[in-house]
C-alpha cells in the first residue's frame, strides 16, 4: 500500500482555508423573546499533535435571549477528531469528536454560558461529523489522480496522508 501527502501546499492552511469557505453554521431556535443564535466564524486546524488526531478550533458566537437575563458571548471551542476518507465521495470526514476545551470572552459569562454549552457542543459536533472537512478537487489532476486511488488517511505530525489500492 503507497502513501502520498495530501498536497505539495501546506496541509493544514489548505485545509483551514477550505474549512473557512465552505463550512457556513449557523442555528437559531427559539423566538423573539427565548432563543439561542449560534454561528461559526473562524476556523483552525493542527494535524497530528497526536497520533492519528486532527485537532479543530472554532471561534463562536453566542447570543441566548430571555426576557430576565440575555448573554452574548464569544466561544473558542478546540475539538479532536479522527479523519476518515470517504472514496466515494473523494472527502474527509471527522469521527469520534471530542471536546477539548472551552473559552469564552468576556471570562465573567462563563458561568452563565455553562448551561448552553452542552446544547451549542451538540450542534457543533453535529455539524463537523455530518460535514467533510475537505473534498479532493477532482478538477485538479493531481487530486484526480489521488480520488482515483486513495483508500483510506493517515495524520501525521503537520499532514495528511492518503494511502492508496
Amino acid at each position: 500500500m503507497a502513501a502520498a501527502p495530501l498536497s505539495t501546499a501546506s496541509p493544514m492552511r489548505e485545509m483551514e482555508q477550505y474549512l473557512s469557505k465552505e463550512i457556513h453554521f449557523e442555528v437559531k431556535q427559539g423566538n423573539q423573546l427565548v432563543g439561542i443564535d449560534v454561528r461559526i466564524n473562524d476556523i483552525s486546524v493542527k494535524l497530528g499533535q497526536k497520533p492519528d488526531t486532527m485537532s479543530v478550533s472554532a471561534s463562536t458566537k453566542v447570543s441566548i435571549n430571555n426576557p430576565i437575563f440575555p448573554l452574548s458571548a464569544k466561544l473558542t471551542t478546540t475539538f479532536e477528531a479522527k479523519p476518515w476518507y470517504d472514496s466515494a465521495t473523494h472527502s474527509i470526514y471527522l469521527r469520534q469528536l471530542e471536546l477539548v476545551k472551552v473559552e469564552s470572552t468576556p471570562k465573567d459569562i462563563e458561568k452563565a454560558m455553562s448551561s448552553a454549552t452542552p446544547q451549542v457542543m451538540g450542534y457543533l459536533r453535529q455539524f463537523l461529523e455530518n460535514q467533510p472537512v475537505y473534498v479532493l478537487d477532482t478538477k485538479d489532476s493531481n487530486q484526480a489522480l489521488m480520488a482515483k486511488m486513495a483508500e483510506s488517511i493517515q495524520v501525521a505530525p503537520g499532514k495528511l496522508v492518503l494511502k492508496f489500492k
